[in-house]
């Protein structure tokens, strides 16, 4: 039992502890970034994507860069086949970051995948 409750535990650990917190819904994301007055941060994926699972295994994962992105942004994956994506997000390319104050307008965004230094250096300039 004690066994079982260790591996449960480390479980739980390590998946609170994988990766950035996405919101499931962007309507309920922008809601959320308005009541905190935070930006949102949306990333333009694919599953297939080396760049994007790149970034998913290997920069969002880092602690420092985790941890800035849960506490200064309300953050949302679109999946490029996906029919909502906003015209604003819409260009050719994958990954896509894009940050924006009310889910509409956007005000930095890049494309490709990078390196933790450079994505940190690019949230901290789109904090605003």
């Amino acid at each position: 039992m004690i066994r079982f409750l260790a591996i449960l535990f480390i479980t739980f650990l390590s998946l609170n502890a994988a990766s950035i917190n996405w919101e499931k819904d962007y309507e309920n994301a922008i809601k959320k970034a308005k009541e905190q007055n935070k930006p949102i941060f949306v990333m333009v994926s694919s599953p297939t994507c080396p760049e994007c699972n790149y970034m998913k295994k290997h920069v969002f994962t880092k602690d420092e860069i985790k941890n800035f992105v849960n506490k200064n942004f309300i953050s949302y994956q679109f999946d490029i086949s996906d029919k909502n994506i906003p015209a604003q997000m819409q260009f050719w390319g994958i990954p896509r970051f894009y940050f924006s104050m009310d889910g509409k307008n956007v005000h930095n965004k890049t494309m490709g995948g990078l390196k933790a230094d450079k994505f940190m250096t690019l949230i901290k300039k789109s904090k605003k």
